[in-house]
């Protein structure tokens, strides 16, 4: 049936695009292990493959081998309300890999978390979000 193996979490300005990159490299690592020779223990045996989500967009390149990991920067939906293509994604997901950073600097994740409801910080926290469901 329809599965993900993976679902990676992180908040955008920190482990994503804007921040230091870890969430993509994190996906791609566990893509290429699951597709590694080298690495028989890692790969998913056929009966495990399952289909890819139609809830979730395919990324490029994709094997049907590998790992199927969950990133919103690939696999929302073009159009799709976010709110929904993340919880559709998670619910699909077999595991959960939450990148939570902290740096002296700015505090990475965990200090973007602290600091709701604090001095006019107020806004929906979609890792916390992710966690919680």
């Amino acid at each position: 049936g329809e599965v993900l193996h993976v679902f990676v979490s992180y908040r955008v300005t920190t482990e994503g695009a804007a921040g230091n990159g870890l969430a993509l490299k994190v996906a791609r690592r566990i893509r290429s292990l699951s597709t590694d020779s080298a690495q028989v223990e890692l790969q998913i045996p056929r009966h495990g493959w399952g289909i890819w989500p139609r809830s979730a967009k395919r990324p490029v390149p994709f094997r049907p081998e590998a790992a199927k990991v969950f990133l919103d920067q690939d696999c929302l939906l073009d159009g799709q309300n976010w709110l929904l293509g993340f919880v559709q994604g998670l619910a699909a997901s077999m595991v959960f890999v939450p990148l939570l950073t902290w740096n002296e600097e700015d505090g990475g994740s965990l200090g973007d978390m602290s600091r709701i409801g604090v001095g006019g910080y107020d806004r929906v926290d979609h890792v916390l979000l992710e966690l919680i469901l």
